[in-house]
């Protein structure tokens, strides 16, 4: 049985592909750097800011992608930070949620202090037992943090399951033995959620969300 439902931050929680997007752009401008020809630029948006990076853009040397991120975190520190709306209906279901007993967490690859400021402003960071983000390090993988939570909050992995809307979720729950839930709102998994390949927690046509497995 479930006691811990744990919630991705970036497409789960709140809408902040516009201030990522912003900052991936206005970093590229600065540096000169050459798109890549993708399809949808919003699918980095959740994971390693690295690996976005060398999806979006033809980098051909270590020192060019550090910069890259370098220049992106200090633009995210200013400007993307501040360019977020939480998601429609989302303060409802966590009330409902705790109403119904369970202990909530965030886990995401954003900064911690970023995390906690954001989902504050948004009037949601009160539902949480516990908000755990990106540490600074490069150990600091999705798995990581979920491992974190389940320490923190000394809960099995069989009595957690992950909310989250991009593969880097998936993986961290698959890597923790933790169960994983996809949200068809956020940035990632269009095919598999048209598919049906997933375990699919949606929204309302009204724009409330409904988290629970619609398999």
């Amino acid at each position: 049985m479930k006691k811990l439902i744990i919630f991705d931050l970036d497409g789960t929680l709140l809408d902040t592909s516009r201030g990522i997007m912003h900052c991936y752009r206005k970093t590229s401008e600065l540096l000169g750097l050459e798109k890549k020809q993708v399809k949808n630029e919003t699918f980095v948006i959740g994971g390693p800011l690295r690996d976005g990076f060398l999806k979006l853009y033809n980098i051909n040397s270590e020192e060019k992608l550090n910069n890259a991120v370098d220049t992106y975190r200090r633009l995210y520190s200013r400007e993307g930070v501040k360019k977020f709306v939480a998601y429609e209906g989302i303060d409802r279901a966590l009330q409902t949620l705790r109403e119904r007993g369970y202990m909530l967490a965030v886990a995401t690859l954003k900064l911690e202090e970023y995390a906690k400021k954001m989902l504050g402003e948004a009037e949601i960071s009160g539902y949480f037992d516990l908000i755990c983000g990106w540490d600074g390090t490069d150990r600091c993988t999705k798995a990581f943090i979920l491992k974190r939570v389940l320490s923190e909050l000394d809960t099995a992995a069989s009595e957690a399951l992950l909310a989250g809307d991009s593969v880097y979720d998936k993986k961290g729950a698959e890597a923790m033995g933790i169960d994983f839930l996809a949200v068809s709102y956020g940035f990632g998994f269009k095919d598999e959620i048209k598919s049906g390949a997933l375990p699919l927690a949606a929204k309302k046509r009204s724009g409330n969300c409904r988290l629970h497995n619609q398999r």
